[in-house]
Order: structure tokens, then sequence, then C-alpha cells
């Protein structure tokens, strides 16, 4: 399964987890430190006022009025009480007069102004006195000390996610050097192929797990590898044993034209047969590369036109017609490859096209110059029932469409894989009405390629 592109890497999603927490934590703990230093703050300037106050209290008298000044951006209030009535001695021009003597003694806010209310505790003086003072320093230095703490947290988060990113970028390259280790398996490579280092840590452990996984997968793939050869070494005898038997027995004279006919169509079951059983021998092979090629220079037009004439029987049966266009303008039909292993590869191409074709429909074969310098093209099209098929998977090995599918799936795998060998291109597409398989072979040896 192809992975997409990824949006969010682990790298991403550790900064942005690590933020988040660092943002509630840290928001949470500043936030309690304003309340807390808001509170001292608060308090402080409370005594301060409270201190001023008294000051100026212990210089004032009533009888007779002694008022002493008032500090810079304060404004007082001088009073004593006679028969429960407040009496004013004093009071300092502007906002002052609009504030309400407070009840009691200390300091309160109104008006965006702290007011402290002092009284003198001298019965030959019953001086009683209000201190105002504008609260804009206060609350200036409050917000200022709010947007500090805001300001600090927020590049300490940037920060912390910024260290973040960078660590998570260390910390996660043995992830890394897992992962492109883990791109290089095949299914010719799965036995240590990830390297274990000594970190006795999770990585160590994941490593040496998916490489305990790679073994088991390994011992699975060539207990599959050993059966498939196993058995198509073994059925390949009785086969040919079967074969032999069968044709000299048609070659015998006075045989029933029921019993030829019968021992004709076995004969045909064994052919058929004895090239499944050559596809399971050659799909083992390509499973553990264990093949060789012998190549050689082999002539299309031949071969096309033997493995067709070979097939007529099948052709008739669903009424078929053959259409074979050789390109008079192609340079050659001589294609470089192994003639075993092409005859398979063309015998399974013209096998799907009578399989699927529509009854009554031609099946076209062109062999042409291809556009890939020193290639000939080889394509096989034919007719189908729908507009179009998928093709996404049938290159895959063993699969088939529904179950009740005819054959093995292996017969475009093959193909495939052949044509790969011989450093070949091959593509299939549906559409039209028209399913058409298209193989391209080189008529030429490139370097690494031996006769």
């Amino acid at each position: 399964m192809r992975i997409g592109k990824r949006q969010f890497g682990i790298k991403l999603k550790i900064t942005a987890a690590f933020s988040l927490i660092f943002i509630l934590l840290s928001f949470s703990f500043n936030l309690y430190c304003y309340r807390k230093i808001r509170m001292l703050m608060i308090s402080d300037n409370d005594a301060y006022l409270i201190a001023r106050a008294k000051t100026l209290l212990d210089k004032t008298e009533v009888l007779p009025a002694i008022i002493p000044l008032p500090d810079q951006n304060t404004s007082i209030r001088v009073l004593y009480h006679s028969a429960g009535k407040p009496i004013v001695v004093f009071q300092s021009p502007g906002i002052i007069k609009n504030i309400r003597t407070p009840a009691k003694t200390g300091v309160t806010d109104t008006l965006g102004m702290r007011v402290a209310y002092v009284v003198s505790n001298n019965e030959d003086n019953p001086a009683e006195l209000m201190l105002v003072r504008s609260a804009d320093q206060l609350n200036g230095n409050l917000q200022y000390l709010l947007l500090l703490l805001f300001t600090c947290s927020l590049l300490s988060v940037l920060l912390a996610g910024l260290i973040a990113y960078i660590l998570s970028f260390y910390l996660l390259q043995p992830v890394q050097r897992i992962i492109n280790a883990a791109k290089l398996i095949n299914a010719h490579k799965l036995r240590d192929v990830i390297p274990v280092k000594k970190t006795n840590d999770e990585l160590q452990e994941l490593t040496e797990t998916i490489n305990t996984m790679l073994v088991r997968i390994d011992e699975s793939l060539r207990q599959q590898q050993n059966f498939f050869a196993s058995a198509s070494h073994e059925l390949k005898t009785p086969l040919a044993i079967m074969r032999a038997e069968i044709e000299v027995h048609l070659s015998k004279p006075g045989l029933t034209p029921a019993l030829s006919n019968l021992m004709e169509s076995q004969l045909t079951e064994i052919n058929r047969l004895q090239q499944v059983v050559q596809e399971f021998l050659l799909v083992s092979q390509l499973k553990s590369s264990g093949i060789t090629l012998h190549r050689q220079q082999i002539d299309l037009s031949l071969v096309i036109l033997r493995l067709f004439n070979r097939f007529q029987t099948f052709m008739q049966q669903k009424e078929l017609s053959t259409d074979i266009d050789f390109d008079q303008d192609a340079e050659t039909f001589l294609v470089i490859a192994d003639d075993d292993k092409l005859n398979i590869l063309l015998m399974n191409l013209i096998e799907n096209a009578i399989k699927y074709a529509v009854p009554g429909t031609p099946i076209s074969c062109a062999v042409k110059q291809s556009n890939i310098k020193d290639y000939i093209t080889i394509s096989f099209k034919n007719a189908i029932n729908e507009e179009s098929f998928p093709t996404e998977n049938l290159q895959n090995a063993f699969h088939r469409e529904t179950i009740e599918a005819n054959g093995a799936g292996i017969g475009l795998w093959l193909v495939k894989a052949i044509t790969n060998l011989h450093n070949g291109k091959f593509s299939i597409e549906s559409s039209n009405f028209f399913f058409e398989a298209v193989v391209d072979l080189p008529t030429t040896l490139y370097p690494g390629m031996d006769l």
C-alpha cells in the first residue's frame, strides 16, 4: 500500500504537542504569578497611602486649623465630626469634591482614584483626613506586568517549540534510518536488513522486532517457493510419460474415430497442464531470482505465426479471426531474447486475448518499430464487452477479478516479469470496448547482456 503525502510528520506533531502543553503550563503559572504580584503591589500601594495619610494627619489640626500641603498629584480633605455630623475644614479643588468620605478607615477605589482615609486618636485634635491619589500609575504598572508576562510566555513558547523541533529531528534520526533501510527491503533481501544499534531503548527493540518479522516472512516465502519448485518438478515427469504414451497410441493404426478424438483431447489437456507446470516453475525461479536467460536472436514473425497457428482450435471454438500486421517499415523483426521465456510471454498474451475476446471478433497483433531506439513493439488487441476494464491489478501475481474467473492469475504477471528480465517495457490499456497489451523488446545487445 502506498502512503500518501505526509501532511503532519512526527516532528511537527511532537512540536505541536510540546508547545500546547508548554502554553497551558506557562500561561497558568504566569496567571497565578500575576495574581500574586498584583495583590502584593496593591497591598504595597495601600500601605504607602495609609502611611502618607497618617503622616499628613499628624501635621493637621482642626482647632485652630493647621493644614499641611499635600503631595503633587494628590488631594486631601480634612474634616472632623461634631454632634455626629462631618464638618469639612479643608478640601483640595478637583475631583475630590465628588468623592464621599469613606465609612471606615483604609484604602478604597472609586472614580479611578485611590482613597486613603485615616482618623486621629487624639481627643484634643479629632481630625480626619482623606488622601486621594490617581490609580493610573498603579493600573499602568499592573498592565505593564501583565503584558510583560504574556510576551515572555509567547516568546518562551516559540523558542521552546523551535528547540523541540530541532531536538525531535535529532532524536528521530534512528527512526529515519529504520525507514530508509525498510525501503530497501524486497523479496530477495529479508534477513538482517536493518542494522541494530545497542542503545538499550525502544528503538533497538523496534529494530530487532522488525528483523525478526522479516525472518519469519522470508521463511514463509522460501517455503512457498520450495513448494512451487518441488510440485512443478514432481508433475513434469508423470505428465511427460502420459503425453508420450498417448502420442504412441495415437500413432498406432486402427484407432476408432471416437477413441482418437478422446486421446487427442486428453493430449491437448496434458499440453495445457505442462504449460501451467512450466509457468509455476518459472514463477518459483523468478521469486527466488534463480533464473538465467539464454539470449539469442529470434525472429518474431516466425514465433508469432507459429503460436497463432497453435491456438487455432481455441479460436475456432469462439469464432475468432486473426489480424496480424507486420510493419514493412520496421528495420528488423529480430529480437534478443530467451527463446523459452519469449514463447511463454507471447503465449500468455495470445491466450489472454482469446480468453476475454468477444466471440466473432478479430484478435489483432501488430509488430512495428518502437518509439524507443533499438526496440521493437508487439501489441495484442481484442474486443471486450465493457466500455473499459480496470487494469490496475492485472499485473499482480495470482490476481483474479472474480473467484469464478479461469486461470491462476499469473499470466500478465509473468509477461511483466519476463519483459523486465529482457530490459523491455510492458503496458496494458482498456478503453472504447477494447483491451490492448503492448510489449517493447530490444533488438540489439546492451552492456551486461550476453548471448
